[in-house]
């Protein structure tokens, strides 16, 4: 009986305070923002104030310093370069911070890339600032490798149709966030000029177009992601 009794003493004492949820992969374009977030809650029955700190695990070599993971917590953002443990915010017994919820405490997550592709991992630790032993750690993955960038941006945007054309031809694409679908002829001379948001189907008119071969540019923060070919007979 005394051994059993000091085994549940023992797990009362390592039991953590914290419990986070949320999701912790994510993927997207080199040139995509990526924003997320987590939830915290207090499962002691007490208060405790929560202290936030982020440590990269991993990262790609040419990820600028100025890039990369930052966050918000507690009423304040820390940027991509900052390591040091956020302010503190108060949680009661049982309640959580939740971003759903509107709290101005919860925890938003942000990643930019920077046009680099690659894995970045980055752990975030929720602590008890008089207590930092009670604390709750999450990895969080960043996957913007080049093989799944190519086949998301091949989702982006459809090839023209019906192609070859004379009068009109369409294309399908399905954007997170504005862009511009820039037509060249073949010398790279700008013979049409759009712009695009959302996902929807576009026509072109290309009835007044010389005979010859053009490329549909789509561009996407100032930077040309994929590029189509239409001909024109």
């Amino acid at each position: 009986m005394f051994i059993i009794a000091v085994l549940c003493s023992i797990n009362l004492i390592n039991a953590q305070s914290l419990v986070v949820t949320g999701d912790t992969y994510f993927t997207g374009l080199p040139i995509d923002q990526i924003s997320h977030h987590l939830d915290v809650k207090n499962i002691a029955n007490k208060g405790i104030n929560v202290v936030c700190q982020k440590t990269y695990l991993s990262s790609p070599s040419a990820l600028p310093n100025w890039a990369g993971a930052s966050y918000c917590f507690a009423g304040n953002c820390y940027s991509s370069s900052s390591t040091s443990p956020s302010s503190t915010a108060l949680l009661g017994a049982g309640q959580s911070f939740s971003y759903a919820n509107n709290d101005l405490d919860a925890f938003s997550g942000y990643y930019d890339p920077a046009s680099t592709a690659g894995v970045t991992t980055v752990e975030y630790c929720f602590y008890d600032e008089i207590n930092p032993s009670d604390n709750t750690c999450v990895i969080i993955t960043y996957d913007v490798s080049s093989t799944s960038s190519l086949n998301e941006i091949n989702k982006m945007m459809s090839d023209f149709y019906p192609n070859p054309a004379q009068e009109m031809v369409y294309v399908d694409y399905y954007l997170n966030k504005p862009a511009e679908l820039i037509v060249m002829d073949i010398l790279g001379n700008k013979v049409n000029e759009m712009n695009l948001s959302a996902r929807a189907t576009q026509k072109l008119d290309v009835s007044d177009f010389a005979k010859g071969i053009y490329f549909g540019n789509l561009i996407v923060n100032n930077e040309t992601v994929t590029i189509k070919k239409i001909i024109v007979r």
